[in-house]
């Protein structure tokens, strides 16, 4: 079960499920596609997804849970993923445990923008945000840093952020973006502690949804802890939806 190297045919597999393999679809894209190594059966539809931009590598799978215990099993595969950080949704959570130690696990929504967006407030300014910002979006991070932030996220996506005296209070941004897949990811959201329950997390994360709705990306999405119960309420007024439910957290073999 070798490296897949026909990416039309990965695209066709992971094209079964948008919402899901959302990331995945934007990382057969450039910048993202230079970090992902693509495995599966010759015949079928399985497809696991080895994305080494970060350490431990990602671990994204979709299919038959028969077809992916085998590919996780391969030796290429092995290779790469002595850790890694697992993205599985339920009915493939058993060959993850028959496969990897999993450590810091959490159920998780992903969530899928299916409405109509509200008009931004008028009472907030926010502005959009590129590579010149870095040093800002550093120090705003610096007290909770994102599990998955790259300085490219800013140079090649969408973020946007609000400022008050001068600093930068919250921010909102991109994962992935891919017009060729036609697929967004929103991550990376954060406030400022002391400014929180303002509705600064709203308005900075409609400002994203609107810029890649206006790029015509036809499936957005993001992720958020199962449990959170306040940050999912300000996304479902913001029109996404729950999908599906999975689990994610690091993993050892």
């Amino acid at each position: 079960m070798p490296q897949l190297p026909d990416l039309v045919d990965v695209r066709r597999r992971l094209e079964r499920d948008r919402p899901w393999s959302a990331f995945s679809l934007a990382d057969l894209d450039p910048p993202y596609a230079q970090h992902a190594a693509w495995f599966g059966p010759a015949r079928g539809d399985a497809v696991v997804l080895v994305y080494g931009a970060f350490d431990p590598p990602i671990v994204f799978c979709q299919g038959d849970a028969v077809e992916c215990e085998a590919i996780l099993a391969e030796a290429p595969v092995v290779s790469r993923t002595a850790h890694a950080y697992i993205n599985v949704t339920d009915h493939l959570w058993p060959i993850v445990g028959r496969t990897f130690t999993a450590s810091e696990l959490r159920r998780m929504s992903r969530m899928l923008l299916d409405g109509d967006l509200p008009d931004p407030s008028s009472a907030t300014s926010v502005v959009p945000l590129g590579p010149d910002d870095l040093g800002a979006l550093r120090s705003l991070y610096e007290e909770d840093p994102p599990a998955f932030f790259l300085p490219e996220q800013v140079k090649d996506g969408v973020y946007f952020g609000i400022r008050e005296s001068g600093h930068l209070i919250a921010v909102a941004g991109t994962h992935v973006v891919s017009a060729v897949g036609s697929v967004g990811a929103i991550g990376n959201v954060y406030t400022r502690p002391d400014c929180r329950g303002r509705g600064f997390a709203a308005e900075v994360t409609g400002a994203v949804a609107r810029e890649l709705r206006r790029r015509r990306i036809a499936t957005i999405v993001l992720n958020v802890v199962e449990s959170n119960r306040v940050a999912r309420r300000v996304y479902e007024r913001l029109g996404f939806t729950e999908y599906c439910v999975f689990h994610e957290g690091i993993a050892r073999r």
